[in-house]
């Protein structure tokens, strides 16, 4: 199946970039995810193909109206329109990755056995930043099957520092001696 929704994040940047909005944009449409995940009924609505576009459109003005500005509403209608409605969290997800490609900020996932404090993830963001000659947002997963240790993946390259991927290495040698 076809992501349509990359195009549609790629419509709503230009206008917030355009209109100066684009973190507000950003919000808004964290806001929307956020109410998929919430409210089970609203995102069966505006996913569903037996309710007439016309329909999620109202739904969504209703619901946003009052605390988002008129070229987002119009963004809006014109998803309804375009039978995008439900994919609003995809046209989200799409929309912060472009904000963050577009201000070269590159999202680095960390994947741990242990939750990191805050010390930890601002040494790592500065020790990234530099090695990677850019800005960095850190997206923290807690994996413990790890054991310790971390996997730190960029766009380009996964680095497997974890006890876990130490221990394969030396059962793999293990048994090829």
């Amino acid at each position: 199946m076809v992501d349509k929704s990359l195009p549609f994040a790629q419509a709503l940047l230009s206008i917030g970039q355009d209109n100066k909005q684009e973190d507000q944009y950003l919000v808004n449409l964290n806001e929307l995810k956020k109410m998929f995940e919430e409210v089970d009924q609203l995102r069966l609505v505006l996913s569903h193909p037996g309710v007439d576009r016309k329909t999620k459109e109202n739904i969504l003005i209703e619901t946003c109206q009052d605390s988002m500005d008129s070229s987002f509403i119009d963004f809006l209608k014109v998803a309804c329109r375009q039978n995008m409605a439900g994919q609003l969290p995809q046209i989200a997800d799409h929309y912060a990755h472009l904000l963050d490609e577009s201000r070269n900020i590159q999202t680095v996932k960390i994947t741990s056995s242990i939750e990191l404090d805050e010390k930890q993830k601002a040494k790592l963001t500065t020790i990234l930043e530099n090695k990677l000659n850019g800005k960095v947002k850190l997206e923290c997963v807690v994996d413990p099957t790890l054991i310790a240790g971390m996997k730190i993946q960029t766009e380009d390259a996964i680095l497997d520092a974890s006890y876990l991927k130490a221990l394969e290495k030396m059962k793999e040698q293990l048994t090829k001696s």
